[in-house]
């Protein structure tokens, strides 16, 4: 728990720095940008969280039963921010392509790295 308010407070610090640079014209361009955009970074978000927890479903539904990553909600998502960082599929191919078909397995994923 140390470390994780340890790490709160960092972040906090970070944002405090920034809305104190705000007054310098170049410095404060983060901050003005960003509350320019946080109505349009909330919809993003609100979105991008309605899809991904769609794909973490279908996920454990096609390769569940037979590929660890996917056998629950929780790893279905770790595996998915995986993907999504890595854009490597090649390490879970042999184990999720024999979980479904090969067509399903490839539209699945490409898919979800697209969209």
């Amino acid at each position: 728990t140390y470390s994780t308010f340890s790490g709160i407070s960092v972040v906090l610090f970070v944002f405090r720095i920034l809305k104190g640079l705000n007054f310098q014209e170049r410095m404060g361009l983060v901050t003005r940008t960003v509350e320019a955009a946080v109505s349009d970074l909330l919809h993003f978000f609100a979105l991008f969280g309605i899809v991904f927890m769609g794909y973490a479903c279908v996920g454990v539904l096609l390769f569940g039963h037979q590929f660890a990553g996917m056998a629950d909600f929780h790893s279905s998502c770790l595996t998915l921010i995986v993907f999504l960082i890595s854009f490597d599929a090649t390490q879970f191919y042999a184990s999720m392509s024999h979980a479904a078909n090969a067509w399903a397995f490839h539209l699945f994923l490409w898919s979800y790295l697209i969209v």
